[in-house]
């Protein structure tokens, strides 16, 4: 699974870096709370809503579990400090995809029984591999099936080590839009995940 979170950027607007990521066939965009000057979080996905639905392409927002709502997109990404997990699950019921930002495999493991979809793990670096293959190792050991997504700049080499340690998915933003075309960028890191 590649998910593409926006990312304010000078070249583009948000609703083209979801665009061209979609145009590579990215299945999953993320839109961070991140946003350039002037732009509202609603008028983001206002504007890229219709290209997901018009190709089947997952939309989250950060953050925003009564924005999620309102405007009856797929789910939120919950970072440290936002709304309870379990809390958002209700407000936006069983349909919904909800991923919580952790660090470790016991932020993990706290969300068994909690109807989450996906856990994050930022990836910053060659240890990380070795750390994120630890955490991975400890939550599959107690069973808990959750998806794992390690997100961060990552050459292809180091996508493919972390999906051997069981990372099930890839969230990257500058990867894709600091490419000089973004839309191969997009298809070659899908190809080097094997999708």
């Amino acid at each position: 699974m590649l998910q593409f979170i926006t990312l304010k950027s000078e070249k583009y607007s948000v609703a083209e870096e979801a665009q061209m990521a979609i145009e590579g066939g990215c299945m999953w965009i993320q839109v961070s709370a991140s946003l350039p000057e002037g732009v509202s979080m609603k008028e983001a996905l206002a504007e890229i809503q219709p290209l997901c639905e018009e190709n089947e392409v997952f939309l989250v927002v950060d953050s925003d579990v009564e924005l999620a709502k309102e405007m009856r997109i797929h789910g939120v990404h919950l970072k440290k400090g936002d709304m309870n997990a379990a809390e958002a699950r209700e407000l936006l019921g069983p349909h919904a995809v909800i991923g919580v930002d952790a660090e470790t495999a016991a932020d993990i493991l706290a969300l068994k029984g909690k109807d989450i979809d996906y856990a994050v793990l930022d990836f910053d670096g060659e240890q990380s591999i070795a750390r994120i293959a630890e955490i991975a190792k400890e939550v599959r050991n107690d069973g808990f099936e959750i998806h794992i997504v390690a997100r961060g700049n990552m050459s292809a080499d180091e996508m493919k080590a972390l999906q051997a340690v069981g990372v099930n998915g890839f969230a990257v933003s500058s990867q894709i839009v600091d490419a000089p075309d973004p839309v191969a960028a997009t298809r070659e890191i899908l190809a080097a995940l094997g999708q």
